[in-house]
């Protein structure tokens, strides 16, 4: 194997494992999650997600254009599998949100319902300490 080559897969490799944060193995409860701030980025926009308890978790726009505005919610969430979590809640502006969260491949799938429409989206998460 040429060594540019090998060089290559060695970086990609290491920019996998940076990604996630975390371990395969050590996301798989809710618990796991308790006092981590999660970042999502949906393009310009940026969102830091706190998991206050097993039930609670306040977010804030930090970047785009809802840039300031917070949130307190109450959610429901399950791991489908370790580093996979099913999440949702409603907030208090009528919006009723549902994500997966990848965390193996640092990826969120959401879903958003607001006046009975719903839309889909996806953007990048990464756990910051």
């Amino acid at each position: 194997m040429k060594p540019a080559l090998m060089l290559t897969i060695f970086f990609m490799a290491g920019c996998t494992l940076s990604v996630n944060n975390q371990s395969k193995e050590a996301l798989s409860s809710v618990t796991d999650l308790i006092g981590k701030t999660v970042e999502y980025r949906y393009g310009e926009s940026v969102y830091h997600v706190t998991f206050d308890s097993d039930s609670t978790l306040h977010w804030e726009a930090i970047a785009g254009d809802e840039k300031g505005v917070v949130g307190q919610e109450t959610y429901v969430a399950e791991f489908i599998k370790p580093g996979l979590l099913f999440i949702s809640w409603g907030e208090a502006n009528g919006i009723n949100v549902s994500q997966v969260l990848d965390f193996n491949e640092g990826k969120v799938y959401n879903h958003l319902v607001r006046n009975r429409k719903a839309d889909a989206g996806d953007g990048k998460i990464k756990i910051i300490p």
